[in-house]
């Protein structure tokens, strides 16, 4: 236990999420408050946040509510001028937005702006807003993209449209960009870019708008393409996102992460 604790525990640890109040954001402010973090719960919605806080507090660990908007510059600025000359340990971007799959002369500016600007505007802002607060004592950054945003997908899966995959591989890109930059000042920046994840609002997809025929025929074509014949569940992310804060990546940056069940390795 003493090598796990030393690789893998939290203690002491402070980290912000944000889309913690669900899916697989939630799935990881849990994790991480049960080894050992202080956990600061960031989503945009306020009932989702005192959700996972209770939560967190009813496991006996420490969490904090912080409801935000990531696309807003200045409540991104104020969370950062909160907290002061505290320091921060690591910083999950999770918040997203999914359009509903649609093809690109029918994708409307309104939804463009909107999927880019929470997406990759919304992680440019926290990572800029919060880097100060990592650059004394290093942590670690996670970005989560997708595998929408290392390759085109035809408009049958969730989300797939040109505003998502394009936001996901801004935040690629971005990411090694400050990976490179904030080296030396031991802030590590990665990406973890999942598949077909279920328990979430992406990876169910628009299930209520499918019959019975449909969702069987859905779920059939989309394990056909994955070589592990099924979907991830949200509770998998959980050991990657825990590596990648952990000291056990230390020496790992500026790196892209795909848990897909094996798809991208077709």
């Amino acid at each position: 236990m003493q090598l796990l604790d030393r690789l893998f525990g939290l203690n002491g640890m402070t980290a912000l999420i944000t889309g913690a109040g669900s899916g697989l954001g939630r799935v990881i402010a849990e994790g991480y408050a049960e080894v050992g973090a202080r956990v600061i719960c960031a989503d945009l919605l306020s009932e989702r946040v005192a959700e996972v806080v209770t939560a967190i507090k009813a496991s006996g660990g420490q969490a904090e509510p912080c409801v935000l908007d990531v696309w807003n510059e200045a409540e991104v600025a104020k969370l950062a001028a909160d907290m002061g000359q505290e320091t921060l340990d690591i910083l999950v971007n999770f918040a997203g937005v999914a359009t509903p799959p649609i093809m690109t002369h029918e994708l409307s500016t309104q939804d463009w702006e909107r999927g880019v600007g929470i997406s990759l505007t919304g992680t440019f802002f926290m990572t800029r807003a919060l880097l100060p607060h990592m650059r004394e004592n290093g942590g670690s950054i996670i970005n989560v993209a997708s595998i929408l945003g290392l390759g085109g997908y035809y408009p049958d899966f969730p989300a797939s449209s040109a505003d998502y995959a394009a936001s996901k591989a801004g935040v690629i890109g971005f990411t090694r960009q400050v990976a490179v930059e904030y080296a030396a000042e031991k802030v590590r920046a990665n990406v973890i870019a999942p598949g077909w994840h279920g328990g979430t609002r992406l990876g169910d997809g628009r299930r209520k708008e499918r019959t019975k025929e449909e969702e069987e025929r859905f779920y059939s074509e989309m394990n056909r393409r994955i070589p592990m014949k099924r979907r991830g569940d949200a509770s998998e992310i959980l050991g990657l996102a825990l590596y990648l804060a952990s000291p056990a990546s230390a020496y790992l940056t500026g790196q892209v992460i795909t848990q897909d069940g094996g798809w991208t390795a077709c």
